[in-house]
């Protein structure tokens, strides 16, 4: 739907018209004609569905008014978006569209101006002909035209889906979107899993199996806990992304580190609040140390115990040493005094080596961890941990080969990910298609790296162009698996999705 703003009353009052469709309850008048959205009707699977989720449907639009003839609609629309052979992410973003539009009911007689359908499309904007948009395949399929249009290369894979929903219907009420996009999860996990029942059955069977519950989806990463867009502000030249509890409130926020083009010449970093789903700046500075490239690479950790996140900035190459050297910026001085100088750890590493700071020995003070990637003698990942307490300069773990296979293309993150007090090596492989998945491997700190601590396949969608951050978003002491799409020449906002796990 759009409203066109104008200072004419009779336009004002259509606008508000359309605000009290998408926001509040049917007023109890005459039902608006609908057409069907499945030609045998409503079936007792859809009613069965609808009684099953209700409970736990929660958006301002539909929520607990789900019926059986509703979910026939959403059934309609699933079916639309897997017969055009995308996946289940664009049909929750359609779901949360037409939930918002229409509360999935498929009009028949426009409501406002001339939209029509359960998108509320309008011949008069090229949707179609008024008999198409009320056909939920044709609709659906529109809906999906459009989005892949305005989204291309797989576009539409990240991102919060309520800004996606309004990238492509341009209403005026451009809120009205994400508050639907829990509700719209749910249903479209449930009828996906019902579609898949259906297609394994055996020949001669009906293939039905009990509606799944609306409970959190089975697996790591598989469930959204949040998805959000920041205005971070522009990311360009070298830098890293990183999360980080600031301000001590045991939410984890989104750090950006900037070594190069910034507006000081020196290397800043910006803090978003991860208890306002990063709306809020808590810090914007440039720090002591003048321009940082390709050479560096950045890592946050308490260093002195205060509390508060301190750099740790490390040069792998191009240092008057000629070997790797280390220092660490103050977290509590806004990173203008230096709490470790310039401190030669190890010969001189480049791009495949990939530092973390992490308590290896549970001794109270980070230690360096250091994974090489790629270009191995064995073939393999390797990792070697460096004393803090000895200044970097004695080995805790020689330099030892994982399971993993040495790649460049694979991200890693050191994290204890199953609460042991021993951290442990998390590698991320991310995926290059739609269709992909991005793969998650841990290996397991207190068995020297050496043992499979668990493996996933993350959300599907092409991931190769997004950052990858591992944190425990809801203190649930699990780590969650954060996506992050930074600014593009369209979109000038930071999105980002977490994932539990």
């Amino acid at each position: 739907m759009t409203a066109q703003q104008t200072r004419s009353f009779g336009l004002w009052l259509s606008a508000a018209f359309a605000a009290v469709m998408l926001y509040s309850p049917a007023p109890a008048l005459a039902a608006p004609a609908q057409a069907p959205c499945q030609a045998g009707g409503v079936s007792a699977a859809d009613r069965a569905l609808a009684d099953q989720l209700r409970p736990s449907l929660n958006g301002k639009r539909l929520g607990r008014a789900v019926t059986g003839n509703r979910m026939a609609c959403a059934r309609a629309i699933v079916d639309a978006v897997r017969d055009r052979g995308l996946n289940q992410r664009a049909a929750v973003i359609a779901m949360t569209t037409a939930i918002a539009e229409s509360t999935l009911n498929n009009h028949t007689v426009a409501l406002d101006h001339d939209s029509l359908g359960l998108f509320q499309q309008r011949p008069s904007q090229g949707w179609g002909r008024p008999e198409q948009l009320v056909d939920p395949e044709y609709a659906t399929n529109a809906f999906l035209t459009s989005m892949l249009r305005k989204y291309p290369d797989g576009a539409w894979m990240s991102g919060d889906v309520g800004a996606i929903s309004q990238g492509v219907q341009r209403s005026a009420f451009p809120r009205a979107y994400t508050p639907e996009a829990h509700d719209a999860e749910l249903i479209v996990t449930a009828l996906w899993r019902q579609e898949k029942a259906q297609e394994k059955a055996p020949a001669g069977t009906t293939g039905a199996t009990p509606a799944p519950t609306a409970s959190k989806p089975a697996g790591p990463f598989q469930q959204t806990l949040t998805t959000g867009a920041t205005a971070l502000g522009p990311i360009t030249g070298h830098h890293e992304l990183a999360a980080a509890d600031w301000n001590g409130d045991g939410r984890p926020d989104l750090v950006l580190v900037n070594g190069t083009e910034t507006v000081t010449g020196k290397t800043e970093v910006r803090i978003m609040d991860g208890a306002t789903n990063f709306a809020a700046l808590l810090l914007s500075t440039a720090t002591a140390l003048g321009p940082t490239d390709d050479r560096f690479t950045y890592a946050l950790t308490d260093w002195n115990g205060d509390k508060r996140p301190d750099l740790l900035v490390a040069q792998r190459s191009g240092t008057d040493s000629g070997r790797t050297e280390v220092r660490i910026l103050d977290g509590v001085s806004g990173f203008q005094q230096l709490l470790v100088e310039p401190a030669a750890v190890l010969a001189a590493t480049d791009e495949r080596h990939h530092f973390a700071a992490a308590d290896w020995n549970g001794d109270g003070r980070p230690d360096l961890v250091v994974t090489q990637t790629a270009g191995t003698a064995g073939g393999k990942m390797e990792v070697q941990v460096l004393d803090g307490a000895a200044g970097f300069q004695r080995h805790l773990m020689p330099p030892t080969a994982t399971p993993e296979p040495a790649s460049a293309d694979r991200q890693v993150v050191v994290t204890d990910y199953d609460n042991d007090r021993h951290p442990d090596l998390v590698v991320l492989q991310k995926s290059t298609t739609a269709e992909g998945k991005t793969r998650v491997r841990v290996y397991d700190g207190e068995a020297q790296l050496r043992r499979t601590l668990a493996g996933a396949d993350a959300v599907p969608g092409a991931t190769a162009h997004l950052d990858m951050l591992v944190t425990d978003w809801n203190g649930d002491r699990r780590p969650d698996l954060m996506m992050v799409q930074k600014p593009t020449a369209t979109n000038p906002l930071t999105e980002l999705a977490v994932f539990g796990g």
